[in-house]
């Protein structure tokens, strides 16, 4: 796979998104549930729909003959092996409130393995990509190597959770129990995945993610020095229960601690 032509339009897209907030900013936000149960609520805004429109034309006029999948829209599928995913607004929840922690998640597979990924946020001036070798952080203009930590020590360890709503309380407080004081729960998104490629953070725990949720961070992930997979130490690309964490030593030690909750 040639990674620069794709590489070269992830990197430029953070100027376009932005600017492209900043001019739909102006029609106001508007806000309605997209979940088919009355009893939940699942928000999707106008900008949403909007940003996946934009996105999705940009990537056809350049990459016409790809496949793409997205959160609001049907997916697109083509004869060859290379896939984008697109999640418009990861934070909806964060993007309603005025909280600055959402962020655009796109990325690129081939033969379902992802490779490329960005997650920009508009609100923080930042964004994250990586190339074939390394992951960046680029803010303010300028430009930092990411590389995860080497804690692998379960007492000091830095761990952000969220379960999403879809692990029983009784659940959530077993999985919380095992981890102590260094457990915190948060709903900063695909942000908690960045701080890990940082080294701000050891390991993230998290439950029922879609695959446009955690696609493009796989790869920001990894070329950081980092781990992810699924709770059961399969693949993370097709989405559900993610584990990420900053080493190999660390990562085997907490998917023996949540092995009790991969039974069914």
């Amino acid at each position: 796979m040639n990674y620069n032509k794709p590489f070269n339009f992830l990197k430029k897209l953070p100027i376009k998104l932005n600017l492209f907030y900043t001019k739909k900013s102006r029609a106001g936000v508007i806000v309605n549930n997209k979940s088919k149960s009355k009893k939940d609520f699942d928000p999707v805004t106008n900008f949403d729909k909007a940003f996946e429109k934009y996105i999705r034309s940009l990537i056809n006029k350049k990459f016409s003959k790809d496949s793409i999948i997205g959160e609001e829209f049907e997916d697109k599928f083509s004869e060859n092996d290379y896939k984008w995913s697109i999640d418009p607004i990861d934070g909806t929840r964060a993007f309603v409130i005025g909280a600055p922690t959402w962020s655009n998640l796109i990325s690129l597979s081939y033969k379902e393995k992802s490779l490329l990924g960005l997650a920009n946020f508009p609100e923080l001036n930042k964004y994250y990509i990586n190339d074939k070798k390394k992951s960046y952080l680029y803010k303010n203009k300028k430009k930092s190597v990411l590389k995860s930590s080497n804690n692998n020590n379960l007492k000091t360890i830095k761990i952000i959770g969220n379960f999403h709503g879809t692990l029983s309380y009784e659940k959530q407080r077993k999985v919380i129990k095992r981890f102590g004081w260094s457990f915190r729960l948060a709903g900063f998104d695909a942000l908690n995945y960045c701080l890990l490629a940082e080294g701000k953070v050891d390991a993230v725990i998290e439950a029922n993610l879609k695959p446009y949720d955690i696609l493009p961070l796989i790869p920001i992930i990894k070329n950081s020095g980092a781990i992810v997979s699924n709770w059961k130490n399969d693949p993370a690309e097709n989405g559900g229960n993610i584990l990420a964490t900053s080493n190999r030593r660390l990562h085997n030690k907490i998917l023996k601690l949540l092995k009790p909750f991969t039974k069914k």
